[in-house]
């Protein structure tokens, strides 16, 4: 993404902190300004049809009474027209564009994911852009055949079911440089053992610079592959996903069509895998807990690890809970599916905690 993911939340607890949301409703503000869409490339996007539509949504839906105030109306119309002119004067670099206003001040930020257009008022809703966030995932493959090094980057939106590649980044410059050194090194008896090292010294740099990439799977050359996952750091080792039968020379968007059933299957695994392991440890009566009221106390006494919750939420019921959570700088994790489906057995909401009671 454009923006880091920790820089995002940080604007976010910010503009909290300082705005007295608890007592004055803040608007919350989602709207997908995607440019690849063709409805957004009209002389009237279909996003400023949408976002119109729901501030009519939303203010049909205020005290109408309160709403006979001219002072009300006045505030509503400048609002409105506020972040319409702050969407349209820029250029968006993602395909949505999130805002939060207390009707004055106004934070806004760009996602790389597509959004529902929708307007909350309220309590900040925060969920939304936690979860696209946390959907929008980053895998790594890393193709090896002789002294070359392939790098191909996926881009998946579980929610949406799409995907996007691409091929020109940082590590790739860096083999990319690297590889005519690579090359003529061929000859040398200690060629591989010294092209294992330098591949997972900078796989190794990268990731550990690179706090948005999760994951990695490994093609082409079955044996250079592991030679290189078993030279990886720990930490940067636990971040691959699998090694596959992917040819070296496959392009782009089929080895992107290879990775997609694989990688959406291992995400699958992961949630139930996470809520198995949540389950567990409350059964030991470990550094975990399960269900709204236990979840409050242990946040209150500052024990929250991890938020575990499942998506999507169909009610408000854990708005306020997120909102304290994202500012104690505790993690959130959303669990999609299958594992949202068994969270939602034990109470909908858990959290693993840093000690037990």
């Amino acid at each position: 993404m454009t923006t880091k993911i920790e820089e995002i939340l940080d604007l976010f607890r910010e503009f909290v902190a300082t705005h007295d949301y608890k007592t004055t409703p803040i608007l919350s503000v989602y709207v997908d300004v995607d440019s690849t869409n063709p409805a957004n490339q009209s002389l009237q996007p279909a996003w400023e049809i949408e976002l119109k539509n729901e501030f009519k949504r939303i203010e049909s839906q205020l005290d109408s009474d309160e709403l006979k105030r001219l002072d009300v109306q006045k505030t509503w119309t400048q609002t409105e027209q506020m972040v319409m002119h702050h969407l349209q004067g820029r250029k968006p670099t993602g395909r949505s564009v999130v805002l939060f206003t207390d009707l004055k001040d106004m934070i806004s930020v760009d996602l790389a994911v597509p959004v529902n257009t929708r307007l909350y008022y309220g309590l900040p809703q925060v969920k939304h852009l936690l979860f696209a966030l946390d959907q929008y995932k980053k895998y790594l493959v890393i193709l090896l055949s002789g002294s070359e090094v392939r790098l191909v980057e996926v881009f998946l939106t579980r929610a949406k079911n799409e995907i996007k590649v691409e091929t020109d980044h940082e590590l790739a410059r860096r083999f990319g440089r690297k590889s005519k050194t690579l090359a003529a090194d061929r000859r040398d008896q200690e060629f591989e053992r010294r092209f294992v090292r330098e591949v997972a010294a900078e796989i190794n740099q990268y990731f550990l610079e690179d706090v948005e990439c999760e994951r990695m799977i490994f093609g082409g050359n079955p044996k250079q592959a592991h030679a290189v996952i078993s030279a990886l750091h720990p930490a940067v080792r636990d971040m691959v996903v699998s090694v596959e039968t992917i040819d070296f020379k496959l392009p782009d968007h089929e080895v992107a069509s290879m990775v997609q059933p694989i990688a959406y299957s291992y995400e699958q695994e992961h949630d139930v895998g996470v809520v198995d392991d949540l389950v567990n440890r409350f059964n030991r009566r470990g550094p975990a807990i399960i269900e709204k009221q236990g979840v409050e106390n242990a946040l209150v006494q500052g024990k929250v690890k991890t938020l575990v919750i499942p998506y999507p939420i169909d009610t408000e019921e854990f708005d306020s809970l997120i909102i304290d959570v994202t500012l104690s700088g505790a993690e959130i994790e959303f669990v999609y599916g299958e594992g949202a489906e068994k969270l939602k057995q034990f109470g909908g909401i858990g959290a693993t905690l840093y000690y037990s009671n």
